[in-house]
């Protein structure tokens, strides 16, 4: 840690009489298809939607490497729409990274500016992750989708002997009405993997969180009656993951449970979510998953299958057919899919058809 700081502060001396090689690459995916929804707010409804099995992103990363293990890297992506074309994440340019950093292959890297926080990498232990985002909790309570921190600064270590690690901080400072973290930010994680086996543990926890709690399908959230529209800044949002998977040949099997724990004026709440299931590669173009989650917040409860195909035209396109069904139960609790909107009943489907092409 001592050669990394050490570094960042002669990089400035050294950089007049740099030799080293230096590589920039342009990357990015695109999704789209149709999704339809039985029962969106009262009514059925068939619609374009984008960015769901996985966000469409268009972005730059390099690196320089300035010799004896030592090396400079960037990244620059920014989210957007294939229906319309506008930029996601607010209208941000770079609205899902904005980061440069250094690193030393024997420690780890250190980088600065807009990133993902480490519950993204709960992301790894989800079953039925091509399924898409329909398979995250309904409001995104545990970030497991992937949510960025302003202002952070963040180191990820090396691997040493299967296990490598984090910690990064976020300031809160002039985050924006657009950040996720309007105070500061702390995120670390831990993971191990050997062989066809891998686990993980992350403990973020964030204060003045925006929640769209409008979304969870609850009538009330931490006191509050709440419509769809509804987003509630939390004092504090502290989120706990744990996960693992095993691969063995054509199937895998993973686990994941996440705990979302609220305070808003003197209340909590608290989220738990259960996700069982796996994947089976019939042939290597193509791939069955499902899964099964469990989502119990304060009075509420939501059960959720999920099942998904996929087949891969080549390393770079597939297309996939997504097919989820979600019950809830609770005083006034309603079914409301991730990325839909709540059900006007306690079930609600969605199916959804559609193309992925990595860049």
């Amino acid at each position: 840690m001592k050669r990394l700081i050490a570094a960042t502060l002669v990089l400035p001396v050294l950089c007049p009489t740099a030799w080293a090689q230096s590589s920039v690459t342009l990357f990015g995916s695109i999704d789209n298809g149709l999704t339809y929804v039985n029962n969106y707010g009262g009514h059925s409804l068939v619609k374009m939607q984008d960015g769901i099995n996985k966000s469409n992103s268009l972005g730059f990363s390099g690196s320089e490497d300035l010799g004896g293990g030592l090396r400079t890297f960037f990244k620059l992506e920014n989210g957007f729409s294939a229906n319309t074309g506008a930029l996601g994440q607010g209208g941000l340019m770079f609205g899902k990274q904005a980061y440069v950093g250094i690193g030393d292959r024997s420690i780890g890297e250190l980088a600065m500016g807009r990133q993902y926080d480490y519950t993204v990498l709960l992301e790894h232990y989800l079953p039925c992750l091509n399924c898409g985002l329909f398979g995250v909790q309904n409001a995104d309570l545990d970030r497991v989708s992937g949510e960025r921190l302003n202002n952070a600064v963040q180191f990820k270590s090396a691997t040493f002997g299967g296990f490598t690690g984090g910690v990064m901080y976020a300031f809160g400072q002039n985050s924006g009405n657009l950040s996720t973290n309007l105070g500061r930010a702390i995120s670390a994680n831990v993971q191990y993997a050997y062989d066809g086996f891998s686990a993980g543990a992350v403990l973020t926890d964030i204060n003045q969180a925006p929640v769209f709690a409008g979304l969870t399908g609850a009538a009330t959230v931490l006191g509050r009656a709440v419509t769809p529209t509804t987003t509630l800044v939390v004092d504090n949002q502290r989120i706990l993951g744990i996960g693992a998977n095993y691969a063995y040949g054509a199937w895998s099997a993973a686990a994941l449970y996440t705990n979302t724990h609220l305070k808003l004026a003197g209340r909590t709440a608290t989220d738990q979510v259960l996700h069982l299931g796996g994947d089976w590669h019939v042939r290597p173009d193509v791939v069955f998953a499902g899964k099964v989650s469990f989502d119990r917040f304060e009075a509420s409860r939501w059960y959720t299958a999920t099942v998904g195909f996929d087949y891969l035209l080549s390393k770079r396109t597939d297309v996939y057919i997504d097919l989820d069904a979600q019950k809830a139960s609770g005083p006034g609790t309603v079914a409301s899919i991730a990325l839909t909107a709540p059900s006007s009943t306690d079930h609600q489907f969605v199916s959804r058809v559609g193309i992925r092409h990595l860049f």
